[in-house]
């Protein structure tokens, strides 16, 4: 057997493989599901064929529900532990540089034009240089590191950076709120983080009715996934599959002061600081 045919497919070639030979994806192929003991199981194993077979499912616009990540009980608790964390904290806004603060920031119409893309939400972001008073680190580290590890990074990349590293890890829980709470269809930064990673917090017609998650098909037209979801599970897909939230609860007023309105979610992500001059970000579609 010479070299070539003696070389293990790692995650880390075979995305460089597919990403300097094919286009990168743009819209929705299949909604695939897997068990999260199972995806875990085979991500660390990364036996060549289920690495070959997973990088190019999702290079070719496949995207996963992994279920039961998480228990219904921790997400919760991290929804109501961090609206109490921050309930009597001011609303601000604070750019990832050395010493950056958590904090929280009501997005209403106004402020929300100044993103990539436009958005109306509740969001509260956790950076890992910060004493982690909620203890929410350690538990969504070993979620994020089996999906690091599939996205060809080291397991615990990035953990340790702070702003002036160039890249850093940041937790952000959202809270869309009823009728006015959105996110535009839009594409994630790539080149640092191949995918977009989002944890589930609610649940359609218990917690909320209508709109929610979805991704774009081949034909443009809305392909919403939440009949699929339920609290504890992520989502994954390549960070370039237009994806956007569509408002809930259309007949219902928006109440950022209150934590049981609207639909809840976890996103997670590894940033380019605002320590980089020129930062990758994503785009509206």
């Amino acid at each position: 057997m010479n070299n070539s045919q003696s070389e293990k497919t790692t995650f880390k070639s075979a995305w460089q493989k597919l990403e300097n030979t094919k286009k990168l994806p743009s819209r929705i192929r299949n909604l695939i599901t897997i068990e999260s003991k199972e995806f875990e199981e085979k991500v660390f194993k990364e036996e060549s064929s289920f690495v070959e077979e997973i990088t190019n499912s999702i290079f070719s616009g496949d995207c996963y529900i992994i279920k039961n990540a998480f228990s219904k009980k921790f997400m919760k608790d991290l929804r109501d532990n961090t609206f109490s964390y921050f309930k009597n904290k001011p609303s601000t806004f604070h750019k990832m540089i050395e010493k950056c603060p958590n904090f929280h920031r009501k997005i209403d119409k106004e402020i929300g034009k100044k993103y990539s893309f436009e958005v109306i939400k509740h969001a509260f972001y956790f950076f890992p240089w910060n004493k982690d008073e909620l203890k929410i680190f350690k538990p969504i580290n070993e979620k994020w590191r089996t999906i690091k590890k599939l996205m060809g990074l080291k397991f615990d990349e990035f953990e340790k950076n702070t702003p002036k590293d160039g890249i850093v890890d940041r937790i952000q829980v959202v809270q869309y709120p009823s009728r006015d709470g959105f996110l535009e269809t839009h594409t994630d930064p790539y080149k640092f983080q191949r995918f977009f990673i989002s944890g589930y917090m609610s649940k359609r017609g218990e917690d909320y009715n209508g709109g929610g998650f979805y991704f774009l098909d081949k034909n443009d037209q809305n392909l919403n996934v939440e009949d699929s979801i339920d609290i504890g599970d992520l989502g994954i897909g390549y960070a370039t599959v237009a994806h956007g939230v569509a408002p809930v609860n259309l007949d219902k007023a928006s109440n950022f002061d209150d934590k049981n309105d609207g639909r809840w979610f976890l996103g997670l992500y590894s940033n380019q600081s605002d320590e980089v001059k020129v930062r990758h970000t994503g785009k509206a579609v």
